[in-house]
């Protein structure tokens, strides 16, 4: 009941202040930290085990099997944007885990030119920068809650922007029946100063719900998502815009509203984990705003989908994931991990 009443305003605040439309800035702030992650389409937030990278990203998965664990991610973008992720896990006894981590994004060169487009041969480049620092506890034997407090910083040219930002996190297993669920609300901040004077502009603020079910007798772990609660309609639509012009027919093309199945399940991403063995793992992702928006009528492919692997080769792990942004656009994600000393001695509040 107590946590029930702490809760309860937290959603009822957010409720009011957040912007469920426009468009937000500091995207690097929703960047995937680790290829697992990526593989199972972006979101893994009730699967709780030794795997430090998604307490990095869910703090309430936090635990003291991750103490020692140091992360290093590097994400080949599209042209010739690049990012890394690195991260590492410290548990504190009678405190909780505590987890520090800084990504660094890179957006390649850009080139000067005037309003003509007449080049004059100097450059510019882009960056972000974003520090976080978690912290996670267990409430009892099922329960657990984190949070994160993030720092980010954005270089585009001569303009910089800088803003602050939390994340909550509760999260709920059972072990035995090997189900987990989790929430989070991710991103909730604002900007201390932006590009321009007198342009303030969001930050890429959600509320998102996952479950994870590993079967009982079958080396498979599935993964459900509902992102993006604070907000229902997730596809652009402009009934405004101008009509286009069949080239077969001449008539005219006109913008159809997204129907309720649509809108539904742009918030539904599915992922699954293929437990071959305790060192070698398979991993699949889909999500279906990804792919309705994004595949090309002609050719869809594999728009949408994500895959990756995962091996332990003594105290090293290494994970690769390929995800499927476009047609022409696919991201690369490496994650090596290892553990540097021993886990401590479970505390008390862990203990079931």
């Amino acid at each position: 009941m107590n946590l029930i009443r702490f809760i309860l305003p937290i959603f009822l605040f957010i409720n009011v202040v957040a912007q469920n439309g426009g468009v937000n800035t500091f995207s690097f702030m929703k960047f995937t930290n680790a290829a697992r992650l990526e593989a199972l389409g972006g979101y893994a937030l009730s699967i709780y085990d030794q795997d430090a990278s998604l307490g990095v990203m869910n703090p309430a998965i936090l635990n003291p099997s991750h103490h020692g664990q140091f992360n290093i991610n590097y994400v080949n973008y599209f042209a010739d944007t690049d990012y890394g992720f690195s991260s590492y896990v410290h548990h504190l006894k009678n405190i909780g885990t505590l987890s520090g981590s800084i990504l660094y994004a890179n957006y390649g060169k850009f080139e000067y030119a005037d309003a003509s487009g007449e080049r004059n041969g100097s450059e510019f480049s882009s960056n972000d920068i974003l520090i976080q620092a978690g912290l996670g506890r267990a409430i009892d034997s099922n329960f657990s809650i984190g949070g994160n407090l993030k720092i980010g910083a954005s270089f585009l040219e001569s303009y910089s922007a800088f803003g602050v930002a939390m994340d909550l996190a509760f999260n709920y297993q059972n072990r035995a029946k090997e189900f987990g669920a989790g929430i989070i609300i991710q991103n909730f901040g604002y900007q201390l100063k932006s590009y321009t004077i007198g342009n303030s502009e969001s930050l890429p603020f959600g509320i998102h719900l996952g479950i994870s079910k590993k079967l009982g007798h079958a080396p498979f772990r599935f993964t459900f998502t509902y992102h993006d609660l604070q907000r229902w309609n997730l596809t652009y639509f402009d009934p405004s815009s101008s009509q286009s012009i069949d080239p077969l027919t001449g008539q005219p093309i006109i913008p159809v509203n997204p129907n309720f199945l649509t809108q539904f399940f742009n918030h539904i991403v599915i992922g699954s984990e293929f437990l071959l063995s305790k060192n070698f793992h398979l991993r699949f992702g889909y999500d279906f705003k990804r792919r309705f928006e994004l595949k090309p009528s002609s050719r869809p492919g594999t728009t949408g989908i994500s895959w990756g692997i995962g091996f332990k080769i003594k105290k090293l792990n290494l994970s690769y994931s390929n995800s499927k942004y476009h047609f022409s656009g696919t991201s690369n994600h490496i994650t090596l991990s290892t553990k540097f000393g021993v886990a401590p001695k479970v505390d008390d509040f862990y203990k079931q």
